[in-house]
């Protein structure tokens, strides 16, 4: 789609290949929507390549594979998730997601219990009722990036990644929905599913991100790593976060 994208300039196969959906989405007409495809396009090589360079689920692994679940479930297999039936389609996010509000705080093992709960109630009301509590669910985020930014596991990727998905969900509560329902060729919800998208992979990004670089209990422990996978240890995400 990428080759008849540059011989025929089709927007509609752009954002297939960019949201990896598959789909010709006829919303997605128009020449400005191309750097925002552009940059989802990009994120989502880099949540390909941080699933395939993910080192063994050696520690946290509950929480890892959460994380890594549900990232999937908001991106690369969304489509499958949709075609279970309308119970199973709701009830596995929501116990992937309270699985990693309730796990994430055990990380930081310094962190008082007291704040985990904090974390734990801000993150279910955020992550569960936004919209239209999205607010909360930034508050959550912001706590969370700090606790990494100081607990030193986490490379400046992984935080950029985390900012970015705070951004894009405040904006996405800023930005007003379209008005109506969603008609094909209609740029203003074009532009909206194109801030959706960016994201939902920026969320998954921060999540994959996350899983990989959790492979210590403490921050002042050596990376486990069996020695028949050393060369799966994880790497810097780029040279800037290494």
């Amino acid at each position: 789609m990428l080759a008849y994208f540059a011989i025929t300039g089709e927007v509609r196969a752009l954002h297939a290949v960019a949201t990896m959906n598959g789909g010709w989405d006829e919303d997605a007409g128009g020449w400005a929507l191309i750097p925002g495809l552009v940059v989802i396009g990009a994120l989502h090589g880099c949540l390909l390549w941080a699933l395939l360079r993910m080192p063994p689920l050696t520690v946290h692994r509950g929480l890892r594979q959460a994380l890594i679940a549900l990232a999937l479930c908001d991106t690369l297999l969304w489509t499958v998730l949709a075609e279970l039936p309308d119970l199973l389609s709701t009830l596995i996010p929501i116990a992937l997601i309270v699985a990693v509000v309730v796990l994430l705080p055990g990380v930081f093992g310094e962190l008082p219990w007291q704040v985990r709960i904090v974390l734990v109630i801000l993150g279910l009301i955020g992550w569960l009722l936004s919209p239209p509590l999205t607010t909360i669910l930034v508050v959550w985020w912001g706590l969370v990036l700090t606790l990494q930014f100081f607990d030193g596991r986490w490379s400046l990727a992984t935080l950029a990644a985390g900012l970015l998905a705070a951004a894009t969900t405040l904006l996405g509560q800023i930005v007003p929905m379209p008005p109506g329902i969603l008609v094909d060729g209609d740029p203003d919800w074009a532009a909206y599913e194109v801030l959706l998208d960016a994201t939902l992979v920026a969320d998954a990004l921060w999540m994959v991100l996350t899983a990989r670089e959790l492979t210590t209990v403490s921050p002042l422990l050596p990376v486990v790593t069996p020695h028949r996978s050393r060369s799966l240890a994880p790497r810097p995400f780029s040279r800037v976060a290494g």
